[in-house]
């Protein structure tokens, strides 16, 4: 059975969305060229749809003040996060497997290192995911 996790991510202070989303993609071909044959099944990523605009709309976020979320439903401190990842595994071994790779000294603070250029690393959060269920058309 394949094994998922979810990263929601956050773009560093300083950096514009653009710049944000353009070095994640790099990152990730960074992670898959450190890891290799153990590099995910999939690594989506899933950016929130923002729009820069000269006046902070009612409810704003300081992170996100004059680049707020196109909200359909909620409020904008809900969509706070500005990427959302899933990683999809062929099992648990091929996560434990994948974690050790990246994981490992020399990968781990080259992936660090990168990551401190675009993340706030304060905010990073990871989950694996339990029953994942889907319906189509």
């Amino acid at each position: 059975m394949s094994v998922k996790a979810i990263m929601y991510a956050y773009c560093k202070s300083g950096l514009s969305f653009e710049e944000f989303k353009k070095h994640y993609e790099d990152h990730a071909e960074l992670v898959k060229r450190l890891s290799g044959q153990d590099f995910p099944l999939s690594h989506k990523r899933i950016y929130v749809a923002r729009s820069t605009v000269e006046v902070a709309p009612e409810g704003a976020t300081e992170r996100n003040l004059l680049t707020p979320a196109t909200v359909l439903v909620g409020k904008q401190s809900d969509f706070d996060f500005d990427a959302y990842a899933e990683l999809t595994f062929t099992d648990q071994a091929a996560l434990q497997a994948f974690s050790a790779k990246i994981y490992a000294p020399a990968a781990a603070a080259e992936i660090a290192a990168d990551e401190d250029k675009f993340l706030d690393k304060s905010k990073l959060g990871i989950a694996l995911l339990g029953d994942v269920i889907e319906t189509n058309k």
